[in-house]
């Protein structure tokens, strides 16, 4: 039985790894983030200064540019959250990226939309970001909360940023799994370029 089921958003329902990469690649900000991301890797800066020196490459940039690079989901994806909302499952969607990637369809058919947020002043400018999801820990809070048990919970992700909740979910997937360790603690792990699979993994815990 499955009463919540949470998807990581990307990589997963997403084709693209990182909503932080995304939006440099549409930005033309990609040479100078690179710079961050070797900075946060070395160690000489902790996640919370990465994401804030990282948002300061698009300080300025107005939210209709922000909301404008194409967010094409996963084959699937609007299949899966439509199943497990048929089917009474709880949705939570966590990111840690960026909360452009909670476009309407995704916020549509999810119970909850976890991510980190940019902020705007009130000319729509980009000043800042508040970082919400440092780890996928703050997902055990939000189970915790909820009154939900682990034994009764979906987890898919595929990077190392999921491991939390793939050691923790009983239903574990790892999902086109980055590295080793993500896909030897998930229960199971599928290689697929559409979720289809995940959509059929969810039928039969369901129905089994």
């Amino acid at each position: 039985m499955i009463r919540a089921a949470i998807l990581d958003v990307d990589g997963v329902l997403t084709y693209f790894r990182s909503a932080w990469q995304h939006l440099h690649r549409v930005l033309g900000t990609d040479d100078w983030a690179s710079i961050n991301r070797e900075a946060y890797k070395a160690g000489l800066i902790n996640y919370r200064d990465w994401a804030l020196v990282d948002a300061l490459l698009w300080m300025d940039v107005p939210r209709t540019w922000i909301e404008v690079p194409p967010v094409t989901l996963r084959r699937g994806a609007l299949e899966l959250l439509k199943f497990l909302r048929d089917n009474d499952v709880l949705v939570i969607a966590v990111s840690g990226g960026l909360n452009y990637t909670g476009i309407p369809p995704i916020r549509d058919y999810v119970n909850y939309f976890v991510s980190n947020e940019l902020i705007f002043d009130e000319d729509g400018s980009l000043i800042s970001v508040k970082v919400n999801v440092e780890n996928k820990d703050i997902v055990h809070e939000l189970i915790n909360e909820l009154g939900l048990d682990w034994d009764y919970v979906m987890a898919v992700g595929d990077s190392d940023m999921d491991l939390p909740m793939l050691r923790r979910a009983r239903y574990s997937i790892a999902y086109n799994p980055v590295s080793e360790e993500v896909a030897n603690v998930a229960r199971i792990v599928v290689n697929s370029d559409t979720l289809y699979p995940i959509i059929d993994i969810a039928r039969a815990i369901l129905t089994g």
